[in-house]
């Protein structure tokens, strides 16, 4: 699946993972390009810059790595647990840093666990 449209690269944000948010702009698009837009909703894609045109040999690179790609909904658990964390950190107003936080969090995970073996 695959869809090709001119946009502009509007802004840039850095996240606290150290990954970046990339926010796009297009020209007004039809109806059947919006719904399929919609199509890769919460999906990995990829992503080629191109400031000029894209030609056949480059289509074919995306689509041979495609295959690789996963939905975005099937995250790992440690990858869910971090997010619930970062959450839960947000929403406890800690003093700590999102590292300590996480790091003092999961240490207590981890002795809870091993408190439970013999």
């Amino acid at each position: 699946m695959n869809i090709t449209l001119p946009a502009g690269l509007e802004a840039i944000s850095t996240r606290v993972d150290g990954s970046l948010k990339l926010t796009f702009g297009t020209p007004e698009l039809s109806s059947d390009i919006c719904a399929e837009l919609f199509n890769y909703r919460r999906k990995e894609v990829l992503l080629l810059l191109s400031t000029g045109t894209i030609n056949d040999l480059q289509k074919q690179a995306l689509d041979s790595t495609t295959k690789g790609l996963k939905s975005v909904k099937n995250k790992s658990q440690s990858q869910r647990l971090r997010e619930v964390l970062y959450r839960l950190h947000e929403q406890t107003d800690s003093m700590l840093s999102f590292y300590e936080f996480y790091n003092n969090r999961m240490e207590h995970f981890i002795d809870l666990v091993k408190g439970r073996l013999e």
